[in-house]
């Protein structure tokens, strides 16, 4: 097969050809549809993860059909088209007991810590599999792992949005786009930031009922201003740094949430007593859990949430999809079609 690899830290795939893997008992071969292109993989390429053992294929949202099985598996036949859940986990902790896997400290990621799904065969669990609808095509739901579970994490387990709240989404690009959908899709009230003109415009087309562009525009005053002096109740943030998470403690209500997702910035500093005094709360989101991830394919295949996928490319392109990625001309998500 071909497959896309990290043979050393720095700046290129490497496309090359490798044997095809074969399941053992409980997988599944997978026949890549598509997979999302995501900043972490360039990230990984730089050598963000300096632990991992070269070459190594990257890329975590994967969707496919089913190409073979290893012994034991049930639940599938070749040519079921899935969507792939990217964790694997110990299932027997107290954080998988509960329903929070994604805390599993046992917990391994393909396209991380296994290899993952930039490449024509991908190896996974069974557990791993999630049915997909054939309404959804593979380039939708490729973006269904990260984009959409994502963010839904973020906004209904960690921000716990309630009908009618007023939720800020701070960095409406990849990400932010599906959160904007979601989180009307919740009852809530949305305001959508960023720097740039084109995607506020994408965003107010999802939903969003305010926007601000946050390179041209007051943005504690301008939150204030559309609250009419109350606050939000949560903000989600994409970008994470020390600008944001000022702001955010200012334009929140008592009692509100900033609940971050990105990490624009490896350490950050933040003001204490405003944040005591306000009773803020401030919430880390990791990922997704599976339940997450059957509610989001739902929320896909009902037309709740339209994955923004905005560009298409064949593993053979996928250094200039990166470099476009990286140079930060990309307003949605980048999808490689196999």
């Amino acid at each position: 097969m071909k497959a896309a690899f990290i043979k050393e830290f720095g700046d290129r795939f490497d496309i090359e050809e490798t044997p095809t893997p074969t399941p053992g008992p409980g997988e599944l071969l997978i026949k890549v549809g598509a997979s999302c292109l995501c900043q972490a993989d360039i990230k990984i390429r730089k050598g963000s993860m300096a632990h991992l053992k070269l070459p190594h294929i990257p890329g975590h949202e994967v969707a496919g059909a089913v190409a073979e099985l290893g012994a034991g598996v049930e639940g599938f036949k070749p040519g079921d088209r899935i969507v792939v859940y990217m964790y694997q986990v110990c299932r027997s902790c107290p954080a998988c007991r509960s329903g929070h896997e994604n805390l599993c400290p046992k917990l391994t990621r393909i396209g991380f810590e296994i290899p993952g799904g930039h490449a024509e065969y991908l190896v996974i669990k069974e557990d791993q599999a999630i049915p997909l609808p054939d309404h959804i095509s593979f380039r939708e739901a490729a973006a269904i792992p990260d984009a959409v579970c994502t963010s839904l994490h973020a906004l209904r387990e960690q921000a716990g949005l309630k009908l009618n709240d007023t939720v800020v989404i701070y960095g409406v690009g990849g990400l932010g786009m599906q959160a904007v959908q979601i989180a009307k899709a919740m009852g809530c009230k949305v305001i959508g930031v960023a720097r740039t003109p084109s995607k506020l415009k994408q965003a107010e087309t999802f939903g969003a009922d305010f926007t601000i562009n946050a390179a041209k525009e007051d943005l504690v005053a301008k939150v204030m201003e559309y609250t009419r002096g109350a606050g939000a109740d949560a903000t989600v943030d994409y970008v994470v740094s020390n600008d944001t998470l000022a702001q955010a403690i200012s334009y929140l209500r008592k009692g509100g949430t900033w609940v971050l997702v990105g990490s624009s910035q490896p350490q950050i500093t933040f003001p204490v007593g405003m944040t005591m005094f306000k009773e803020i709360s401030i919430r880390g989101s990791l990922g997704m859990t599976r339940q997450t991830m059957l509610d989001a394919v739902d929320m896909v295949a009902r037309g709740v949430v339209s994955p923004y996928v905005t560009e298409d490319y064949s593993l053979d392109d996928l250094n200039t999809a990166a470099q476009r990625l990286g140079d930060g001309n990309v307003s949605g998500r980048s999808v490689i079609l196999f």
